[in-house]
């Protein structure tokens, strides 16, 4: 299976920076690796017009198909703008209130209009495996087994630090992520890591067997999210 790449850019960058993004990347080739990129909403255009590799992806995405929803963003305008991938349940967006259900029915909107959603799962240090696999199937469970699912897993307590899991601790989550999928007829669905990714940490991360990397500050570093990129492309 090919590594996936995603880049979580967050709420950073500016025109100029996502311009300078996409001139970079139009030049990489990539053999085996692959890359989608989730900007801000505000710069979808930008890459529409511009990127000629990579797949473009979106940080979150309403769990309503149109109407009265001040600041919601549908799936339908997401289109618009050539939006295959979704990333829904992110750490953040969590501590901000969103529930399992909410998470849930956004899963169910994206899987029900050709997107594929990347749905992040994650521990505190004071909980463990149960809650990760409680997340998993409340995730997915208005959707059925034909739906195409990235689960992407980001231990609360390694995002924005310079803490990374060891490659055995990842493995233990990945495994049984996959495990818990496998059980409820889900096969084959590709599980990230996330949390403090960067070009020091990359290898150790892939080193758990997951089947690629969700990226967030190591992406603004372009140079460094390119040296990434390359390392995955020829990783063995």
């Amino acid at each position: 299976m090919r590594k996936l790449i995603v880049a979580n850019y967050k709420m950073n960058g500016d025109e100029k920076f996502y311009s300078l993004v996409t001139k970079k990347l139009n030049k990489l080739a990539l053999k085996d690796a692959r890359f989608v990129l989730c900007p801000p909403f505000v710069y979808l255009s930008k890459f529409k017009k511009h990127i000629k590799s990579g797949e473009l992806g979106i940080q979150n995405i309403s769990a309503f198909d149109f109407g009265a929803h001040t600041g919601e963003i549908s799936h339908q305008m997401l289109k618009e703008f050539g939006v295959r991938y979704v990333i829904i349940g992110h750490s953040e967006v969590r501590s901000s209130g969103e529930t399992d259900e909410l998470i849930a029915k956004k899963v169910k909107i994206a899987c029900g209009h050709d997107m594929i959603p990347i749905i992040c799962v994650g521990e505190d240090k004071n909980s463990g495996l149960e809650l990760i696999k409680s997340q998993v199937e409340k995730a997915i469970q208005y959707i059925d087994n034909s739906s195409k699912i990235i689960f992407a897993y980001e231990p609360i307590w390694a995002i924005g630090t310079k803490v990374t899991p060891t490659s055995e601790e990842i493995k233990t989550v990945v495994d049984n992520i996959k495990l818990t999928l496998e059980k409820l007829g889900f096969k084959d669905v590709p599980v990230l890591y996330g949390g403090s990714v960067n070009k020091d940490t990359y290898k150790h991360c892939l080193n758990s067997g997951c089947d690629g990397l969700l990226v967030g500050g190591a992406s603004l570093n372009l140079d460094e999210f390119i040296e990434i990129l390359k390392g995955v492309d020829n990783y063995e």
